[in-house]
């Protein structure tokens, strides 16, 4: 064997050179598929974020019609069905919604004749309405009701109607008032048209209940029946139960990126596809350019590492020369080095001891993020998302959830006259008094200033629990806080709000909240230091209090 390959330094090089290259390439592998990973879901998430926003206008923009047709229908004058002129008149004045309804508004008798006032004025208006689906469905509901999309007559352009049936103050149905406006009109449902995800994808608005294209990025398709079932997989997929972004493979056997929002007013949907190889084209870039980079990095690395251990290891031959003139007796014996390997343990401790403080450290921040530095409660922040985890779970579970917002009562008035350091001893004793009136899987938390969030979590009978924890409440901070020589006792008003688990796809939480906040507003004005519940508006029972 040739003198080079004996030579021990040699082979510690080689190697650790081959060790080094094999951990390169295992390292890229890895970081390459963790970024394909990465960069895949964050598309999935750029698209339905994109769709729920387009989603959300368009339904805005379909309730601001839909409300602000509701109102004209409230405040018609009911005397005006007996003077047609003095009706139409009116009905011209209302300039602000005829901008919503730029195609016709119109008012058509109970019986279902022809327009008894309209807006443009149109003198060959059809005789009868009796077929129209929003005539029937306004009449039959007594209730707003949106029409299909449909292609107007007069203009030809996609189209959508709603109305609205008009009562007297007996309740008697004196006839309907009817908005017509297109769906392509600028500020309405324009956007959509042209507009695409990529290069090559589409949006496509959906009515699935009368199974039809209300308007697509080719308008040309707008107003056009969806394929049959079984036709198109992403159409199948669309008027699916599904919400959300997912690759799904067209009939063409090509895969696409669809993410799918609803728009709830109207109950259609809008779709947003894209060919999966446009949509994640950068991911593949990215994933290509990092195997490049790392492959042209890794040759000179693997250079110099071998160059660096050659001049590392060379120690080892000084060592090893010594020993032999030593045993030569060349030169006089003495004491090897031997402190490296304390050093390097010195190193080891002192980065152990540094990563501690920083572990340490990063806790802190951690609860200073999520919990209320005065009272230790979960802030606003960590129990809004605690909220909405509860949210979320109630599908899964048979139980249900209910929120308590409660606000003191004269506490601005102690800190006034007192100070504030006064105030904050007191919120810290009002804060245990409320903890100790849950249960373990409850969260008590602070809002900010005297403001406090009960969560009942998994209550088998959420509104008896939140009634029995809010007089819990009322009861313990009855009791006077003893803060120094002073007794202090403050009220407080508590809204509560309960929702069943059958009742969890008709509420968020940030609805819950909302109700909770709007029903301890009712129960400051009823008098303060007391409960309400809220009740849904179409219920006819009033707010519950004590």
């Amino acid at each position: 064997m040739p003198r080079f390959w004996r030579s021990m330094r040699t082979r510690i090089a080689l190697v650790a050179g081959l060790l080094s290259l094999t951990g390169i390439a295992l390292i890229t592998l890895l970081v390459t598929h963790i970024l394909y990973g990465d960069m895949q879901e964050m598309v999935f998430k750029q698209q339905l974020t994109a769709t729920q926003f387009a989603a959300r206008d368009i339904d805005g923009k379909l309730k601001l019609r839909l409300d602000s047709l509701k109102r004209v229908a409230e405040n018609f004058p009911a005397v005006l069905f007996a003077d047609h002129a003095a009706m139409q008149a009116w009905l011209d004045d209302r300039k602000a919604i005829n901008t919503l309804f730029p195609t016709s508004l119109l008012i058509i008798p109970a019986d279902g004749g022809a327009p008894l006032a309209d807006t443009p004025h149109v003198n060959n208006r059809p005789r009868s309405f009796v077929d129209r689906d929003w005539f029937i469905g306004a009449i039959s509901t007594g209730q707003p009701f949106i029409s299909k999309p449909l292609i107007t007559r007069a203009t030809g352009e996609p189209a959508l109607v709603i109305a609205v049936p008009i009562f007297d103050r007996n309740g008697s149905l004196l006839g309907v008032l009817a908005g017509i406006t297109p769906l392509a009109s600028p500020g309405f449902l324009d956007l959509i048209i042209g507009a695409r995800p990529g290069r090559l994808g589409s949006y496509q608005l959906i009515a699935p209940q009368h199974r039809l294209f209300a308007l697509t990025t080719d308008i040309e398709t707008a107003v056009s029946p969806l394929p049959p079932a079984g036709r198109d997989s992403i159409i199948d997929h669309a008027t699916s139960p599904f919400r959300g972004s997912a690759l799904v493979r067209n009939s063409e056997g090509e895969e696409e990126l669809i993410s799918i929002a609803d728009v709830p007013t109207s109950g259609w949907l809008l779709l947003a596809r894209q060919p999966a190889s446009e949509a994640f084209a950068p991911v593949a870039n990215a994933v290509r350019n990092t195997l490049s980079i790392a492959t042209l990095i890794a040759l000179p690395i693997i250079i110099v590492l071998l160059a660096l251990l050659s001049r590392l290891l060379q120690p080892i031959a000084v060592l090893s020369r010594e020993i032999r003139d030593m045993a030569e007796g060349t030169r006089a014996m003495f004491p090897l080095d031997t402190n490296a390997p304390r050093e390097i343990a010195d190193v080891a401790l002192s980065f152990n001891r540094l990563q501690e403080k920083l572990l340490e450290q990063e806790q802190r921040l951690a609860d200073m993020a999520h919990y209320d530095v005065l009272t230790g409660l979960p802030n606003r922040l960590l129990i809004t998302d605690r909220l909405e985890n509860e949210v979320k779970q109630l599908p899964r579970v048979t139980r249900g959830l209910a929120v308590l917002f409660l606000d003191l009562d004269g506490f601005k008035s102690i800190n006034d006259q007192y100070g504030h350091q006064v105030g904050d001893l007191l919120l810290i004793e009002i804060a245990s008094r409320l903890r100790a009136c849950g249960r373990e899987v409850d969260t008590v938390g602070r809002l900010g200033g005297d403001e406090f969030l009960i969560i009942l979590s998994h209550a088998e009978n959420p509104l008896e629990a939140a009634k029995r924890v809010a007089t819990e409440c009322l009861q313990a901070l009855s009791r006077p806080a003893l803060i120094g020589d002073l007794e202090i006792v403050v009220g407080v008003s508590i809204g509560i709000v309960a929702c069943e688990a059958k009742n969890h796809g008709s509420t968020t939480a940030s609805q819950l909240m909302s109700f909770a906040d709007a029903a301890m507003y009712r129960a400051k004005a009823n008098g303060r230091n007391c409960y309400i519940i809220h009740q849904p508006p179409s219920s006819p029972i009033p707010d519950h209090e004590i």
